[in-house]
């Protein structure tokens, strides 16, 4: 399996996106009407523990027929897929060079780039994400990852039937949904500085963006997980019924850090003061970490507010312990918002409910939708980053 820079295919009028997150597989289809783009399908598939191992899938084919055994059992049909790769496992790095063909550019960032990876060259997918001009140099965002991660997810896409056309970082989905939300306020949103904090269940990142250029990104190896393994052994339940109850939407978390989780008539209490102050002291790193970077001026007012994203931050609650512990104006992501689905209510309830976990996949699904990539560069700033499977 090779997977290289290439055209997406033209004229798609449906899209999946495949999220292969470490505690489940989410999955989104879209369907294109006119000018209306509509959810036609979106759910959540749980491998066995273990299959995903730091980005890895461990066993492609018995992921993929599993996988394709839960599309067809929920009626989920679509022939491409658009899949992630985590922002954690790749490489970003700008590089000055001097100006040239744009097809000189590539092989000239592998070769300033190599001394910087922690992996061989050889092994790495490595591509010229964006580039700058100023005078007679160009600043060029190099981005690497592991050929073993890509090819293991394209594997497990063919064993479910699906043709895997593009691969994207995760840090793109998120952007692209975050853009669509904030251009349909007002035009002038298009150029607006961004923070975001996207809180997964191994790993937190933080993404700033300014004049639509991914400007900082930084993750901690700290997540949603360490909560729902808190209420696991604090009521001693079993990982899917601890699941379960995290995503109850009668659970709440109080000003305090301590967590209210329905346990058939009544509640379990479980105080997770402990890991939330663990996960603001992270982002505080992170937020010190990006100023001493940058010059006040340039980074006023960016650090006021942030878009949160990912699968925990619905929970009621939490949104308003971060903002009070980190000082930032907390808004949501809303990925689903403004879109027409064909859901059934329990479906409905079921997403609208999380729908901030599916910003990623939600993401990768409209990255299907565009007519290729070069066309995009005007709507997404630049920062494609993708793989196209080739014969």
């Amino acid at each position: 399996m090779v997977l290289q820079p290439s055209q997406i295919h033209r004229d798609l009028t449906m899209s999946m996106g495949v999220d292969f997150g470490t505690r489940s597989t989410k999955v989104l289809m879209l369907n294109q009407v006119g000018a209306r783009t509509d959810i036609g399908a979106a759910g959540s598939f749980v491998p066995p523990a273990g299959s995903i191992r730091n980005g890895l899938i461990e066993e492609p084919k018995e992921f993929g027929k599993n996988f394709g055994r839960f599309l067809r059992d929920n009626m989920i049909t679509c022939p491409t897929a658009v899949f992630d790769i985590p922002s954690n496992l790749a490489v970003l790095r700008w590089v000055t060079l001097p100006q040239m063909d744009e097809s000189e550019i590539r092989d000239a960032a592998r070769f300033k780039v190599r001394k910087h990876l922690p992996f061989p060259l050889e092994s790495a997918y490595v591509e010229a994400a964006s580039t700058t001009v100023t005078g007679d140099e160009t600043s060029t965002l190099v981005v690497a990852i592991p050929r073993n991660i890509v090819d293991s997810r394209s594997e497990a896409l063919l064993f479910a039937g699906l043709e895997p056309i593009r691969a994207e970082l995760e840090a793109q989905a998120i952007l692209r949904v975050v853009e669509r939300r904030l251009n349909r306020r007002s035009a002038l949103w298009r150029d607006a500085s961004l923070t975001i904090i996207d809180l997964g269940s191994s790993n937190t990142h933080m993404y700033v963006v300014q004049n639509q250029q991914l400007q900082f990104i930084r993750g901690v190896k700290f997540g949603s997980g360490m909560f729902h393994i808190a209420v696991r052994e604090a009521l001693n339940l079993s990982p899917e019924i601890a699941d379960s109850v995290m995503h109850d939407p009668r659970t709440h978390l109080s000003p305090k850090g301590v967590l209210s989780v329905p346990l058939g008539e009544d509640y379990g209490i479980v105080d997770i003061s402990e890991q939330l102050e663990k996960l603001t002291r992270e982002v505080m790193r992170l937020m010190r970490y990006f100023r001493s970077l940058h010059p006040e001026r340039s980074y006023a007012g960016i650090l006021d507010q942030a878009i949160l994203c990912g699968g925990l931050v619905s929970l009621p609650g939490l949104a308003e312990y971060l903002q009070r512990e980190l000082g930032l104006r907390i808004e949501f992501a809303r990925p689903i918002a403004g879109m027409m689905t064909r859901f059934n209510r329990e479906t409905f309830a079921s997403v609208s409910h999380r729908q901030e976990a599916y910003t990623i996949v939600m993401g990768l699904a409209l990255a299907g939708l565009s007519q290729n990539t070069s066309n995009r560069k005007q709507i997404d700033g630049g920062r494609e980053f993708n793989w196209v499977r080739v014969s």
